[in-house]
């Protein structure tokens, strides 16, 4: 857990941000028993909430495209098929 830290810091100096994803409750308990500070580090549960932080970082966003998964085509009436 240490050394994940330092290297966060490590890309920090060179003027990024790093994201932490889907870290497993053991690892969580090590950096609190470690002390290690915890307070300027962005932590999401899930890879894609870190990958949403990430684009929302860079003034991105995620959208579905027409056609893809989540996306409701409008019938030529104007509702849902």
């Amino acid at each position: 857990a240490n050394h994940l830290f330092k290297t966060v810091r490590a890309v920090e100096l060179l003027g990024t941000a790093a994201i932490i994803t889907g870290i497993r409750p053991a690892i969580a308990q090590t950096v609190v028993s470690l002390g290690i500070d915890t307070t300027l580090l962005k932590t999401k549960a899930r890879l894609v909430d870190g990958l949403r932080l990430a684009l929302q970082m860079t003034g991105r966003m995620v959208v579905d495209a027409p056609g893809g998964k989540g996306h409701q085509q409008q019938n030529p009436a104007g509702g849902a098929p």
